[in-house]
Parts: C-alpha cells; structure tokens; sequence
C-alpha cells in the first residue's frame, strides 16, 4: 500500500517552517520533492523525518512558523465537527443528492415527456 504523501501546507505544518523555505530546500535538494503536474510539491513523510536533523541545521529561527494557539483553536474545532458526521441525516442525503443530481433528473424527465409526445401524438 502506498503512502500518503505531504502537500507544501501540510509539510509546513508538520516541521513547522515556512513554505518558501520548504521551497528553497526543494530547490538545493535538501529535501527530495515530487512534482506532479509540474506545478505541485509533494513530500514523502519518512524521507523527511530521515534528514530531519539536516533540515533542522538548515533553517534558521527567523525561517520558522509559530503556530498560533487560536490557530490550533480553529484546527482542532473543524476536525471535531468532521468526526461527528453531522449533517449526514436521510434528509441531508436527499438534499445532496437532488442538488448534484438536478440536471440528470430534469433532462430524464423531459426527455421521456418528449418522446410520449411524438410516440402518441
């Protein structure tokens, strides 16, 4: 099974320093990135926690992120409402259902309209 590999946020998050730091990293190949698309960073968690020492030695305290208490706050919030799955009644399910679905409904039933009109008529 494949592992799940970091975004740039997510790296960032998780060593605690700035996204144009990670980028400049990336770019003296400190640390190995896969671009996918040729435009996104991706990381492997384990190749970062390997050289973390060297990222460490790298990056300077001015190039670090504090991340904020209200920040965290917020973060812990948002995860806690998605582990209540709330908003997951039959009604909800219905809604969305209807809403993503509205176009292929109405055309079906034009469409079936259509044809016992000519069939008939």
């Amino acid at each position: 099974m494949s592992e799940k590999l970091l975004t740039l946020r997510e790296l960032s998050e998780y060593l605690q320093i700035s996204e144009e730091k990670i980028i400049s990293l990336a770019n003296s190949k400190v640390i190995f990135a896969y671009n996918l698309g040729g435009e996104f960073l991706r990381f492997r968690k384990g190749q970062i926690d390997a050289i973390r020492s060297e990222i460490d030695s790298r990056v300077s305290e001015a190039d670090r992120i504090v991340v904020s208490e209200t920040r965290k706050k917020v973060k812990e919030r948002f995860e806690s409402l998605n582990d209540g799955r709330r908003g997951n009644t039959f009604r909800d399910r219905i809604a969305d259902f209807l809403y993503f679905n509205d176009f292929y409904i109405i055309s079906a039933v034009l469409i079936t309209v259509l044809l016992v009109v000519i069939f008939r008529g």
